[in-house]
């Protein structure tokens, strides 16, 4: 395992210009940045000395530890739990873990890429996306999942903006999909925070710490996440989560990109929204209002249906339906559709 070492009395006492060590390379502190019960420290290559100097972390790297609120031996354990589920993964469109660093006094850190930013950044600064954008960004996401639920049969059940990161694409100063220097479409779209994901496969709920069945609901947090984008099923106690719950997740984020809003207004009101179905047609009158296409729009209802089987079955069919919907209405989203 990889050691941070510094000269600051506690990895949370670490601030901007302060100097670090990841094994042997020298990074420095840019900023640091809290949410949930995770803490990030975002560090650069100290290229000062050495102008030539290279990592294999690269120039950029964000180090996420457990808030010292939330360290407690569940917190450790969940987090423990993550980053035996995120190790797994290799995929475009699912952010990289690149390492495991013991930090000292805050426990271990998951070493990843350091991200331009998150879709709430891009939605808080314009508001809305437009139908191209929105799509393309909904099959990089649609892209990382099924990955995940093919390879280990992981749902990640905390999908929002706020958990969607985005680079700039190696290809995009030359990319024709990217209709205008602020198009979205000049980014790679990548899924993080993986804490609460269910996971399926019995052999990696295994080694990820899992209890057997019969304790398991404690464990599979179906009922956790962010209100605003949860399934109606997954307010209710004893029903199990599925690639449907995810879906649902999906099409709420989608109908926040294509119309800049949710049909409700906060997180009870969304609680209360979800669990009774009135939320469906609020979305209804949304998709109308900002003139959504047509066949656009009826993909979105089908993907926040309120109940699970009225949504569409599988990631493939709904990559499948996410393409189609979009030629139909526009003729040409093929062309950006197969990057």
């Amino acid at each position: 395992m990889t050691r941070l070492t510094h000269s600051k009395d506690s990895f949370f006492d670490l601030s901007r210009h302060d100097r670090v060590l990841v094994g042997d390379m020298p990074y420095v502190v840019e900023k640091a940045a809290r949410g949930g019960m995770g803490y990030v420290l975002l560090l650069n290559l100290d290229t000062e000395k050495n102008p030539n100097l290279t990592s294999a972390f690269g120039l950029k790297l964000a180090l996420k530890v457990v808030l010292p609120g939330s360290a407690d031996a569940e917190g450790v354990a969940l987090f423990k739990r993550e980053l035996t589920v995120w190790c797994g993964f290799r995929h475009w469109n699912i952010i990289w873990l690149l390492d495991i660093v013991d930090t000292g006094d805050a426990g271990w850190a998951a070493a990843m890429d350091w991200a331009i930013g998150s879709l709430e950044d891009l939605l808080k600064a314009r508001g809305k996306l437009s139908l191209a954008e929105s799509s393309y960004i909904m099959l990089h996401l649609v892209d990382g999942l099924s990955y995940a639920y093919i390879k280990d049969r992981v749902l990640h059940l905390d999908l929002k903006p706020a958990n969607v990161l985005y680079h700039l694409k190696v290809d995009a100063l030359n990319d024709k999909s990217a209709a205008s220097e602020d198009s979205a479409c000049k980014f790679r779209f990548m899924i993080s925070d993986w804490g609460i994901a269910s996971i399926k496969q019995h052999s990696l709920a295994k080694i990820a710490g899992m209890p057997p069945s019969a304790d398991r609901e404690q464990y599979t947090f179906n009922n956790f996440g962010t209100a605003n984008y949860m399934a109606p099923e997954r307010f209710q106690k004893g029903r199990s989560s599925s690639v449907a719950s995810d879906v649902f997740s999906l099409g709420m984020i989608y109908l926040k990109m294509l119309t800049g809003s949710l049909p409700f207004h906060t997180s009870e009101s969304a609680a209360r929204a979800l669990t009774s179905g009135s939320y469906f047609t609020e979305a209804a009158l949304l998709l109308r209002s900002a003139n959504v296409p047509k066949s656009v729009g009826r993909l979105v209802l089908s993907m926040v249906a309120r109940t699970p089987s009225d949504r569409p079955r599988d990631y493939r069919s709904l990559r499948q339906e996410i393409i189609s919907a979009n030629n139909r209405a526009t003729g040409w989203f093929s062309k950006i559709a197969n990057w």
